[in-house]
């Protein structure tokens, strides 16, 4: 088979290969560029021919080939993913080590296949010649069909392996994406190095495993198959596992960053419980000194009409209105629900108060369960959470309600809606708008937690009333664990 026959063979394979690594750099990196798929061409084919110059420039040069490869490689994927993607250095490194890691790994673990076929294609071939000559076919024309043959199975062999090696390392990158922290997620130093590490170590196994093969046998890898049979195994096993070592750690650094936003969100839980606590027991007390300053109030004003009936018998004007103010400023002072406790009527009133601000609707229809068997302090983060998000996202009307169903004690809270929810993969709650997502878009969160404390759960739905949408949050409680 001809040099040119390979070289183009080459050349299409590094054009999968670029395609590849241009999706892949896509799932770690925001875009930079208008046209996805001119971006990805250019990409691919400025990928194929950097490495085909490098390499044709270093055919002499055998360690090349064999270890050092992987220098360029990287850097070309590390200036590429700079330049066709938003700057980060952190997951351009990732990037760029990750997939030369599978990229050279997997080239060494085909090469067993290879053998294989050719072994197979050996007698096949012999076979093939035999059956010829058999026949009485002329020695020119069984020479030149060897040759075609030949040929023809050397390129579909090597074409296939080069085949299998794209579609593991396809799979291998498509098992790294599946597991990596999303775009938002920040890389740090330490993550980083903590990402490299094991890329680092598969390679250098791999590099190690190949030294020893190739020194085996006089720098022969082929040879060593024939040798040591088992190797045909042993070599590809070993290095699929080095892939699988690299993609576990991935894995492994989402389970820990996932564990450390669940501690975040559980100290910021635990600070807002605690702030619950403190502001119920103000809350508590402020709310026995209205009830007792309503009821002096009252008595107050109610002695000062008697007087003013006893010496003002035909009634005077000015101190009935006076009287009348006093009455209607001490009636403010009374809440609108009666929720059958203190703390559920102050975050009641409170939300009912924002909203005649913002010029909202708002209906209430809650009452605490009767039997009593729910912690305040659970039921206020439900239900001041609640009216949080509804608050800041309403532009018409607001309700919350709450009703039972046996055991089962339900929380409701609706709210106009128009635009469309992001959810979050991680929570499977809807993702925040804001901008500091670290500090913001916890409310949901909190709720389900205290839900859950209760063998209960949280539902949201949007549905079409009257035409408009309604973003429905329903919170189920049964009795605490």
């Amino acid at each position: 088979m001809s040099d040119a026959t390979m070289d183009a063979l080459e050349f299409f394979v590094q054009l999968a290969a670029g395609a590849l690594s241009f999706w892949y750099a896509e799932k770690f990196l925001r875009a930079d560029f208008e046209s996805r798929r001119w971006a990805a061409v250019r990409w691919a084919v400025l990928y194929a021919l950097a490495l085909f110059a490098v390499s044709a420039l270093t055919a002499e040069w055998k360690p090349y080939e064999r270890f050092f490869s992987v220098v360029p490689q990287a850097a070309l994927l590390f200036f590429l993913s700079g330049a066709f993607f938003e700057k980060d250095v952190y997951r351009q490194t990732f990037v760029a080590a990750s997939f030369v890691v599978g990229w050279d790994i997997l080239r060494f673990a085909v090469s067993p296949l290879a053998h294989a076929a050719f072994g197979a294609w050996g007698p096949a071939w012999s076979w093939a010649v035999n059956e010829a000559v058999a026949l009485g076919v002329s020695a020119e024309s069984v020479l030149f069909l060897m040759q075609l043959t030949n040929d023809a199975a050397v390129l579909l062999i090597i074409a296939g392996c080069r085949a299998v090696q794209v579609g593991l390392l396809a799979l291998y990158l498509r098992g790294i994406v599946s597991f990596f922290p999303p775009k938002g997620y920040a890389l740090r130093f330490h993550d980083s190095l903590f990402l490299l590490f094991p890329c680092a170590v598969a390679l250098a196994l791999d590099l190690t495993v190949r030294t020893l093969a190739l020194s085996a046998d006089n720098s022969a890898l082929m040879l060593i198959y024939d040798r040591v049979p088992s190797t045909l195994l042993l070599l590809p096993l070993a290095s699929l596992l080095l892939l699988g070592m690299v993609v576990s750690s991935v894995a492994l650094f989402r389970g820990l960053v996932q564990a450390k936003e669940e501690e975040q969100k559980r100290l910021l839980l635990e600070q807002s419980v605690a702030g619950v606590h403190r502001e119920v027991e103000e809350l508590q007390n402020v709310y026995a000194d209205l009830k007792g300053l309503r009821h002096d109030l009252r008595n107050h004003i109610a002695s000062l009409a008697a007087y003013a009936r006893r010496i003002a018998p035909q009634g005077d004007g000015e101190m009935e209105a006076y009287l009348g103010q006093m009455t209607d400023a001490v009636a403010r002072l009374d809440f609108a629900d009666d929720t059958g406790n203190p703390i559920t009527d102050v975050i009641v009133h409170q939300a009912r108060r924002e909203a005649e601000k913002k010029g909202v609707a708002f209906a209430a229809d809650f009452h605490w369960p009767k039997d009593g068997r729910l912690d305040i302090y659970d039921v206020s983060v439900i239900l001041s959470n609640a009216l949080t998000n509804a608050l800041e996202a309403a532009t018409r009307e607001i309700s919350v309600r709450s009703y039972e169903k046996g055991r089962l004690f339900f929380i409701e809270a609706a709210n106009d809606f128009a635009g469309e929810l992001l959810w979050d993969e991680a929570t499977e709650l809807p993702a925040t708008s804001k901008p500091d997502k670290e500090t913001h878009g916890m409310g949901l969160a909190n709720i389900r937690r205290c839900a859950q404390k209760y063998k209960g759960e949280t539902d949201i739905q949007i549905k079409e009333e009257n035409g408009k949408d309604r973003f429905v949050l329903t919170v189920m409680l049964y009795e605490k664990m």
